[in-house]
């Protein structure tokens, strides 16, 4: 195999990204600040903005709460009620620290850096993915991305790049029976996207031999920054992407003739699904 595709997981592969949402990462967040009433309505319309219908979607966890934070503080309702600002400052200077933004990279930062505030999302970040893998939730795989593994099993080497935790990937992937179609598995403790990439095919493949399958603005971020080829995933159409990903783009990728101007076109037609201002700021 000469060839290799690397694969998103939550909203690209299987269907969990307003699962999750709205079963786990929110209500726990929300019961975790001690939002009520319209303070955690107007959280998760923010929340449901930055991490499913914006151009921040998919972003990784603890950058997705600092923006959720942000977002909410500045939401025009918020300050028209007068309700506390989420402390956001602790987060920042972990979010910019330059250490894996994962759950290991967050306690290696507070044995420095002690914040009541940053233990409360350490907290609420362990919780949510014992709730997530203990709650026996078996999140669907997209038929079409299905298919898709079926097709390049035996032809390209595939493997996971999610800002999911390994053990949650594993256990999604494999409730899915999905596991076999890929080698290897690159969670959020790899660190980011182009870490990753380069983690699972540096010294393997070229970089114009792989190609980043995603939903997601940083997942085209991370194949321009890696240098290798990208395919989005089209939010709300994710069936018939994964179609026109296993009719014609995976055989042009595998047979070196996937152009960049077929990219190009794909891309365009994905940036303008995901705006990048609120619609109560529009």
């Amino acid at each position: 195999m000469n060839t290799f595709v690397a694969l998103d997981s939550d909203g690209c592969v299987v269907d969990t990204m307003a699962a999750k949402q709205h079963g786990f990462l929110q209500p726990m967040m929300i019961e975790a600040l001690g939002l009520r009433g319209e303070a955690a309505d107007l959280y998760r319309a923010c929340a449901d903005y930055v991490n499913l219908y914006s151009v921040t979607r998919g972003i990784s966890r603890f950058k997705a709460i600092l923006l959720n934070f942000e977002t909410y503080n500045a939401h025009p309702r918020v300050r028209a009620l007068g309700l506390p600002p989420l402390p956001t400052a602790d987060l920042r200077a972990f979010v910019q620290s330059g250490l894996p933004l994962g759950n290991p990279g967050l306690d290696r930062w507070l044995a420095d850096h002690p914040s009541e505030d940053l233990a409360l999302i350490r907290r609420w970040s362990r919780a949510v993915n014992d709730a997530i893998v203990s709650s026996g939730t078996v999140f669907p795989a997209y038929e079409g991305a299905r298919t898709a593994l079926r097709l390049m099993h035996g032809r390209s080497e595939t493997g996971i790049v999610s800002q999911s935790p390994e053990a949650v990937l594993r256990e999604d992937w494999g409730r899915q029976g999905l596991l076999g179609y890929v080698s290897r598995v690159a969670g959020q403790e790899a660190g980011l996207k182009v870490k990753q990439l380069t983690l699972l095919t540096d010294g393997r493949y070229p970089r114009g031999a792989v190609l980043m399958v995603g939903d997601a603005p940083g997942d085209l971020e991370a194949a321009r920054d890696f240098g290798c080829r990208f395919f989005p995933i089209l939010p709300g159409h994710e069936e018939a992407s994964w179609k026109t990903f296993a009719d014609a783009v995976y055989p042009a990728f595998a047979q070196g003739v996937y152009t960049p101007e077929a990219e190009a076109a794909h891309t365009e037609a994905f940036l303008r699904l995901l705006p990048d201002t609120p619609p109560w700021q529009a």
